[in-house]
């Protein structure tokens, strides 16, 4: 059943408004229609967005079949408007969670095991509630959010949401680390999910997954959209590259991809202990330890991309300006649909 809430405020320039939400909307890859004047709808997965402004009252609504993601939503709409303009009050939801309660997408568990996984990764356990495993054992949603806190030596203090519906976040060192996995599996016996860290120098989340902090209590806020490869329509080729930080999406879509899906995948890993933890032949392998670096991975991909058939589909993640290079390529030498190309960055 379809949930929905929304938020009605003035504001002075409305159309101005219109195109800001226009233009943001389209920069996080939405499908945008302007159905009307002063009219806009926005899709992306499971969420629907109405936005309508006129000079009598501005009004968003956000439609999506979890209720429990609306807060989440409402949050990111209320940021974005206050980047818009900074002097409007705050958004006033409808059907608004009782203020100071946990978000209703924050589950609260434990590690149970943190253990190396190939050259590359950190594999984790995280034992849940009954409520919260089945929130993040299905397979139509697969990213979350690790949430945990800044020291061993604090005890965590989570989000909470107020009056408005909206979630806010402790400040200063009450702040907790908050980072990105993907579902890798999960184990209904011991309601536990199971995801990969990339292991990096000085990276807090993997330095800190390598003092096995089992039992240590930890939030996971999600889940998020079911992002990953999929197969081309009319059974087109599909063309997936990616590093360590994409890998574990790339894989758990792998698992799940028909059969009989014609895919070409490059990853960029550490060492050839990662291959003998993922033993799938459709993956072409680029190893560091053998001097291969993102230019390595983009290259490999340069060369599939070139002369691809129009039905190709292209999956890619790893640095911003990686995926920005072969966005460009998919689209200006490769001619690939736009809706067949999807090139976004996992880190920086």
């Amino acid at each position: 059943m379809t949930q929905s809430s929304a938020a009605v405020f003035r504001h002075p320039d409305p159309t101005r408004l219109i195109a800001f939400w226009r233009d943001d909307l389209a920069a996080y890859e939405m499908e945008v229609q302007d159905d009307a004047p002063g009219v806009l709808t926005a899709q992306a997965g499971p969420l629907c967005l109405r936005m309508q402004a006129d000079a009598d009252a501005c009004r968003i609504e956000i439609a999506c079949e979890d209720a429990a993601q609306l807060p989440d939503y409402r949050t990111w709409l209320s940021g974005r408007m206050a980047a818009f303009d900074a002097a409007l009050p705050p958004l006033a939801w409808t059907g608004a969670e009782t203020a100071g309660a946990l978000p209703p997408s924050l589950a609260v568990g434990e590690v149970a095991g943190s253990a190396p996984f190939g050259a590359s990764w950190w594999r984790m356990d995280v034992a849940l509630s009954a409520e919260g495993y089945d929130r993040f054992a299905g397979d139509d949603h697969w990213h979350f959010r690790l949430l945990r806190a800044s020291s061993r030596r604090r005890a965590p203090v989570w989000p909470r949401l107020d009056a408005n519906g909206v979630i806010r976040w402790p400040e200063g060192d009450d702040r907790p680390s908050d980072r990105v996995f993907t579902v890798r599996d999960h184990d209904p016996k011991a309601r536990t999910i199971t995801f990969d860290i990339y292991r990096h120098p000085g990276g807090p989340t993997c330095d800190w997954a390598a003092t096995r902090p089992l039992g240590q209590t930890v939030g996971i806020m999600g889940p998020g959209a079911k992002t990953g490869p999929e197969a081309a329509g009319g059974g087109g080729r599909l063309i997936v590259g990616g590093d360590e930080t994409s890998a574990p999406a790339i894989l758990r879509a792998l698992s799940r991809l028909p059969e009989k899906t014609p895919v070409d995948v490059v990853l960029l890993a550490g060492a050839s202990a990662d291959i003998n933890e993922v033993p799938e032949p459709r993956i072409t392998w680029l190893l560091r330890e053998n001097g291969a670096t993102e230019a390595t991975l983009l290259a490999a991909l340069r060369a599939r991309l070139v002369g691809a058939d129009p039905g190709t589909r292209l999956w890619f993640a790893a640095s911003q300006s990686g995926a920005r290079e072969i966005k460009a390529v998919a689209l200006e030498q490769a001619k690939l649909n736009k809706r067949d190309v999807h090139a976004v960055s996992f880190w920086l």
